[in-house]
């Protein structure tokens, strides 16, 4: 039996372009922002340093946090047996990128990652993650 809904945090990287960053997922083929479940008793501001850290190997410090939101967003996950909950709910931190950050893709999370305008998301498949996306962005001030 499925678990209900996976807490989980996620980072919207904006560049000094006002671009955001996003990478394709060989898991799914879609395109994502670097994200992941929480740990028990894990805050979302420790959750989304540990995520960046696995996911694209690099450590953010407070100062690289433009900004954390209590809002969050989610989806429904596909009825498929890899999926393991029924729906995601992320909370949302906007991350700064700085010249120190040199994103190296860990596992089998990224195979490429793109810096694309926020108002082009919608031209990137990102599957059933799309309007918690889109909204992710107005939280954020950025579409």
């Amino acid at each position: 039996m499925k678990q209900k809904v996976r807490k989980a945090v996620m980072a919207v990287i904006v560049n000094q372009n006002n671009e955001v960053l996003i990478g394709s997922s060989p898991r799914d083929g879609g395109y994502k922002f670097p994200q992941g479940g929480l740990n028990t008793g894990e805050d979302f501001i420790s959750g989304i340093k540990r995520e960046l850290k696995e996911e694209l190997d690099i450590v953010i410090t407070d100062n690289d946090i433009l900004q954390s939101y209590t809002e969050k967003v989610s989806y429904v996950y596909p009825d498929e047996d890899r999926y393991i909950y029924l729906s995601q709910e992320l909370n949302i931190v906007k991350v700064k990128f700085n010249y120190t950050m040199d994103f190296v893709p860990q596992d089998d999370e990224f195979e490429q990652l793109l810096w694309i305008p926020p108002t082009d998301l919608y031209k990137y498949n990102t599957f059933f993650r799309a309007a918690a996306y889109e909204l992710a962005l107005k939280i954020c001030g950025l579409v």
